[in-house]
């Protein structure tokens, strides 16, 4: 079922098992919601509800490579680095996927996306080797990217549109670090997005090259800025092609390792920025230096 984004107030419902850690959550009301009789804790709504936990995620960037064997699946196994988010806060919790102007709510029973996850990997024709990437800044909402087999970013009706009722109803999480916030990639629409798997025996340079080529062929740039975090590197660009000796300090500074996911986004400021997701557990890899 697709919801209006957002929706369209929070009400904080206590729980009363006073074991439980959460003590509450808050839940999202869509704009159609009418108030049942009773006792709001035990009433079903008329309407779809999301419950938000206090506590939210600790990261920004996660992925899910999606198996030949998950791809027609009626569930789906949250990223290894965002399964700990879910633990000991109930038998289950809801999260909001955004995607463009629509938004789809999904149940999350023991770390496994379950009801609605269905519907959303439908509308998107998920398939095998597919990735999905989920971006998160405000606690249980999640914004998606999804890439193909071939690491192209996939475009739907409504990836680029902007939902005439979205307004945000609680703040950004504080003191995320990250090296580009998801909210810089929803504002900005990006000319490029896309990514690739670090495989023994390539040459990253040229993989990174390979995806900034459109951009570098046509603005016929001199240099470029890639930008993680407070940080930025200069990159000389001689005749379209990505100067290896300028490259080499960014390239160090990552210290990538095999099966690491480099995801890129070109903004139209021309800047690059570059988000490293950690082969170990699906999640963004956090520098010192950052």
């Amino acid at each position: 079922m697709v919801v209006p984004v957002p929706f369209h107030r929070w009400v904080h419902v206590k729980h009363r098992n006073p074991r439980t850690i959460h003590g509450g959550w808050r839940v999202l009301l869509s704009s159609t919601y009418s108030r049942p009789k009773g006792d709001c804790c035990c009433c079903k709504l008329m309407t779809v509800q999301i419950l938000i936990g206090f506590l939210g995620v600790d990261q920004c960037w996660y992925l899910r490579r999606i198996s030949q064997f998950l791809a027609f699946a009626p569930t789906m196994l949250l990223p290894q680095g965002l399964r700990s988010s879910f633990e000991g806060i109930g038998r289950s919790t809801w999260i909001l996927l955004r995607h463009g102007c629509k938004a789809w709510p999904i149940q999350v029973v023991d770390a496994v996306m379950q009801k609605g996850w269905r519907e959303f990997r439908t509308a998107h024709g998920i398939a095998a080797n597919y990735k999905l990437i989920l971006m998160c800044e405000r606690k249980w909402i999640f914004n998606a990217i999804i890439f193909d087999e071939n690491d192209i970013e996939v475009s739907y009706n409504w990836t680029m549109l902007v939902n005439e009722h979205s307004h945000e109803f609680h703040t950004i999480q504080g003191n995320l670090i990250t090296g580009c916030l998801p909210s810089t990639i929803l504002r900005n629409l990006p000319l490029i997005k896309s990514g690739y798997y670090c495989i023994p025996g390539e040459n990253y340079l040229e993989e990174f090259q390979t995806r900034l080529e459109p951009v570098l062929e046509d603005l016929n740039l001199q240099s470029i800025s890639v930008r993680m975090g407070n940080r930025t590197w200069t990159i000389s660009v001689d005749n379209g092609y990505l100067n290896a000796t300028t490259s080499n300090p960014f390239l160090n500074a990552l210290q990538l390792q095999v099966h690491d996911f480099v995801f890129i986004a070109k903004l139209p400021n021309l800047e690059v920025r570059v988000v490293i997701l950690d082969a170990a557990n699906d999640r963004e890899r956090i520098y010192d230096w950052l």
